[in-house]
């Protein structure tokens, strides 16, 4: 027995054994259709959000958010959304790719 070996390793070792020959799992598990369904809603909403009703609501050009007016914050705002909506998306089809052969 080495100096270094404690009676609750044999326990660890072998759950980490079996923790790594299963697949990590996705922090949110969203079926194909739901992340999909999530994508257009988001997407509609960032749509919407920079042509007329939402843009309307912010086409002031003072007050300044970090340097950028607030109707062009308003509008980077909505392409970080989408930015964040499209990699969500691209997750999602990795995890379901097996399925769909």
């Amino acid at each position: 027995m080495s100096p270094f070996t404690f009676p609750g390793n044999q326990i660890d070792s072998a759950m980490a054994r079996n923790s790594s020959d299963t697949k990590s799992q996705p922090l949110f598990s969203f079926t194909l259709r739901r992340s999909r369904v999530l994508f257009v809603m988001v997407m509609l909403t960032a749509v919407l959000a920079v042509v007329w009703p939402g843009h309307a609501l912010f086409s002031d050009p003072e007050p300044f958010i970090l340097g950028f007016p607030l109707s062009f914050a308003w509008v980077i705002f909505w392409v970080l959304v989408s930015f964040a909506a499209m990699s969500g998306l691209y997750l999602s089809d990795l995890n379901h790719e097996d399925e769909e052969e």
